[in-house]
């Protein structure tokens, strides 16, 4: 339960007050613990009572179990939406204060830790969603999870941006041409894909790539 809220065993404990790290680890061996203490669990955190002590039930029946405010969680939506590589897929973000109001349009989040965000001013504005396809392998084969700025939704620089141009939701380099009010969408297989130059006008980016991720085989 305690890595479901995504604390240390030691926030754990100061969430609880009066419990020491020591007795978090025991709990976790199954050493034992006072019915008080899930008591005092389930009304520091609004995990159910029940599920505590007998496993059954719902964890968090009313949906109100909360991570303490001194504990710092950066949570990255992940979009039920996929950006094609090749062909293109559909995109419709609604989003209320960076939360897609449709349940089914979140796939759930990303956390990160303090010392991998120093990077950003901030994280409102970045979404995940997966990638499918193989035109931009190597760099980012069908599969791999892209974090998106649609803050940085202008051009320059030359970058990888998540855009339609006209096929739907893809992913891809742009690169302005100089002197002109053209731009090339390039693919990184270039084997498969050649470079399209484009009107600007006619390419509508939604946001920056500022990160991914990729299982390796």
């Amino acid at each position: 339960m305690r890595r479901k809220l995504q604390l240390t065993q030691q926030a754990f404990a100061d969430t609880l007050g009066g419990v020491s790290r020591g007795a978090v680890g025991n709990w976790e061996r199954d050493q034992g613990i006072k019915e008080e203490n899930l008591e005092l669990i389930s009304q520091k955190t609004g995990v159910s009572f029940e599920w505590l002590a007998t496993g059954r039930g719902s964890m968090d029946p009313t949906g109100q179990a909360v991570v303490p405010q001194s504990q710092k969680i950066v949570r990255v939506p992940d979009l039920n939406i996929f950006g094609g590589l090749g062909g293109g897929g559909l995109m419709e973000v609604l989003a209320d204060e960076g939360t897609p109001v449709d349940p089914g349009q979140l796939r759930g989040y990303w956390t990160f830790p303090d010392y991998m965000l120093n990077a950003f001013r901030s994280m409102e504005g970045i979404y995940a969603w997966e990638v499918r396809g193989d035109s931009m392998q190597p760099t980012l084969p069908g599969g791999s999870v892209v974090f998106v700025d649609v803050t940085q939704n202008t051009l320059p620089p030359d970058d990888i941006y998540a855009l339609d141009a006209g096929d739907g939701l893809v992913v891809k380099r742009l690169h302005l041409v100089p002197r002109s009010d053209s731009i090339d969408v390039i693919s990184d297989n270039k084997d498969r894909y050649p470079v399209d130059r484009l009107k600007r006008d006619d390419v509508d980016v939604y946001g920056r790539i500022v990160g991914w991720f990729q299982w390796r085989k």
